[in-house]
């Protein structure tokens, strides 16, 4: 199984900080087959802090234990290894499977399992809207990496940076009452620009018209995730795609637009 197919990123569960991953691996094989039954159970591990979440020791120690599982259950028949989420002292594993003996009667022999539970998911609903990332967390949990990103390269983020916004609409009328409601609502920035002509790159790409937004914001508080909440959501309202953002420091300004 290979971990460059998960899928890891940072949420919450009941308020708590949580850290997920899916197998988005080989799903169209295992997805719509049969496998309508999903196992789940729990690990515990020593809390690190007040966050509920591991210490790297213990995450070393913890994902061991994982592999272990993953390696018995894997080589059943009819398995698929869904994911599972880290939050407030436990690691809840998912898997999927048609048949769940031979799931439960191998873990039931592994000492450090714990509150085996079995339930019927036709369309896999656990999996896909709960373990996947929504396309909004994809781009918080990005949020942070390039804030890490340019900590990483000695930047401030008390200082004010140009930030600039992306969105993709597959027609062009779709962009336009876009444009104005960000002219004429309550949204601060300081340059509006959009694409006259429909881009494609590749012949396999769908073509899609650009608009880019620019503002200036300080970078150190939570103005930069609330924005990106509200842009993503003002998108899917024009039904449009909101691509997410870079800053003036990393960005590479390619694009020639209006």
């Amino acid at each position: 199984m290979d971990m460059a197919n998960w899928q890891n990123y940072r949420s919450t569960v009941n308020g708590m900080p949580a850290v997920f991953t899916a197998n988005i691996e080989d799903v169209e094989k295992y997805h719509g087959k049969g496998l309508d039954k999903i196992v789940q159970f729990t690990i515990d591990y020593q809390a690190d802090d007040e966050t509920g979440l591991p210490s790297e020791v213990e995450y070393d120690k913890l994902i061991n234990r994982v592999f272990k599982i993953l390696t018995q259950l894997t080589a059943l028949p009819n398995v698929f290894f869904a994911g599972h989420f880290i939050c407030n002292s436990q690691i809840k594993i998912h898997f999927y499977c048609k048949h769940e003996n031979l799931i439960v009667e191998t873990l039931q022999q592994i000492d450090f399992v714990k509150d085996i539970n079995v339930q019927k998911d036709l369309i896999w609903d656990t999996y896909f809207d709960f373990l996947l990332a929504s396309p909004l967390e994809i781009k918080l949990n990005a949020t942070e990496e390039l804030l890490d990103l340019l900590k990483s390269k000695g930047r401030n983020l008390s200082d004010t940076y140009l930030v600039e916004h992306s969105f993709h609409f597959d027609e062009e009328q779709k962009m336009f009452p876009f444009m104005d409601e960000l002219s004429l609502g309550d949204y601060s920035f300081t340059t509006l620009q959009y694409s006259a002509q429909a881009i494609q790159f590749n012949e396999d790409d769908e073509p899609y018209f650009l608009v880019k937004l620019e503002q200036e914001i300080s970078l150190e508080n939570s103005e930069i995730f609330e924005q990106v909440e509200r842009f993503e959501k003002l998108a899917e309202q024009f039904s449009g795609e909101y691509m997410g953002w870079e800053c003036d420091s990393l960005m590479d300004a390619n694009k020639q637009l209006n």
